[in-house]
């Protein structure tokens, strides 16, 4: 039986690297067989998707495998495909996402697979000692390595054992720009004010995020502070590490507008409409409906929604039940502006700053309109969105696109 990153082929396709990560072999003769390549079933999605991620072409591995993972019919095909969507999610450095599917592939597995429990086992060990979480991947690996003696197969012995023996090298370091910032021993914390997910706060001082969703954001926070608004300092950036300074400051969320603020609804409005007002045609990021509602698709198919933290109204629903209603209520035009694309107290501070701008692009208006009132009238009442509405400037707000919004954001 092949592994699950394992393509079956006259030659390997790949070797690994020093992280124990895939890379091709031949990138150039791969390029050429993949763009030769039309897939049409189950395994030749997956296999293509394979490849594209050793190609390090990672949006379209993804549209293969999730191809693939609608096609599956098997419980172990399934758990493989996840395995692999966890692969192209670590490689492009989401460790989050990957953690999450290769979590979900050990438990399948324990009941519903045993025959890839193993690969599951060995590929979360491993996500885990690069996160520097080196006690449980030791003792995932150790699994694996009983498993695979059990097996008896000597070649997956053998890459247990050296994922063993490199695991103290595994943690992937730090940039040497944010290295030098941070000193020999910084202090990390995971406990902050609102527990958004993919931020550390170092030193009481900093903010540190990594990955490609980083990346975005420092493109956004470098394009908004040419254009005037309010965000954080950037205090490093290298690689896909992205360091924030602490603004020093609550968000609006703790119940303070600021001293000189009418409202917490005032603040937000008006700080909404100074974003909407800068002209959309200066703004290179795509938040259109066609680009949100293709990514919402991926978290359906991938599982990657929570139908648990759905709002009350729409309890009971699947999230794929909430997708075909998102597609076919879908508005007829789009009402286009810069929009931050998560636009809540918690992501404005007191003094104005705005935070959390990796969303940040071109999209209708409602997408930001709809969130924040969402939040301010579960949190402060119907006062503050009178006073939202009438600081950014609407005095008829459309309902059913408010309604189609805050739908679109339970798939997030």
């Amino acid at each position: 039986m092949s592994a699950p990153g394992q393509v079956e082929r006259d030659e390997p396709l790949y070797r690994f690297d020093e992280r124990q990560r895939m890379i091709p072999h031949d990138p150039e003769r791969l390029a050429v067989r993949v763009a030769q390549a039309h897939p049409d079933d189950f395994a030749s999605y997956r296999q293509t998707g394979i490849e594209l991620m050793l190609l390090g072409r990672y949006d379209e591995a993804l549209d293969h495998l999730d191809r693939a993972l609608e096609l599956v019919d098997t419980e172990r095909r399934r758990i493989t495909v996840w395995i692999n969507l966890g692969d192209v999610y670590r490689y492009r450095g989401d460790a989050g996402t990957a953690e999450t599917l290769y979590r979900r592939a050990v438990e399948h597995a324990r009941v519903a697979a045993p025959e890839v429990l193993s690969f599951a086992v060995q590929h979360l060990g491993k996500a885990l000692a690069e996160r520097n979480h080196l006690a449980e991947a030791r003792e995932l690996l150790a699994e694996a390595m009983r498993l695979r003696v059990a097996e008896g197969d000597p070649e997956e012995i053998e890459a247990t054992r050296t994922a063993l023996d490199t695991l103290g090298e595994l943690p992937i370091p730090l940039p040497p720009t944010v290295a030098a910032l941070f000193g020999e021993v910084p202090s990390w914390s995971d406990e902050h004010e609102g527990m958004s997910g993919g931020v550390v706060r170092v030193d009481g001082a900093y903010w540190l995020k990594r990955g490609p969703k980083a990346v975005a954001e420092y493109r956004r926070l470098t394009w908004l502070r040419e254009r005037g608004i309010a965000v954080p300092e950037v205090t490093a950036f290298e690689d896909d590490v992205l360091v924030l300074a602490d603004v020093g400051a609550p968000s609006l969320s703790a119940g303070s507008g600021g001293a000189h603020a009418a409202s917490i609804g005032a603040v937000l409005g008006a700080l909404l409409r100074r974003l909407h007002s800068i002209p959309v045609g200066e703004c290179p990021f795509d938040g259109r409906l066609d680009v949100v509602l293709a990514r919402a698709r991926r978290n359906v198919v991938e599982g990657l929604v929570d139908a648990d933290d759905f709002d009350d109204d729409n309890a009971g629903s699947t999230p794929a039940e909430i997708l075909e209603r998102l597609l076919a209520q879908r508005p007829e035009r789009e009402d286009l502006v810069v929009a931050h694309g998560d636009f809540t107290p918690p992501n404005v501070l007191a003094n104005g700053v705005l935070l959390d701008v990796g969303g940040l692009g071109v999209s209708d208006r409602y997408r930001d309109l709809a969130l924040a009132v969402r939040d301010l009238r579960a949190d402060f009442g119907e006062a503050e969105v009178t006073a939202f509405f009438a600081a950014y400037g609407l005095a008829e707000p459309d309902e059913s696109r408010l309604t189609y919004y805050r739908l679109l954001d339970e798939l997030f």
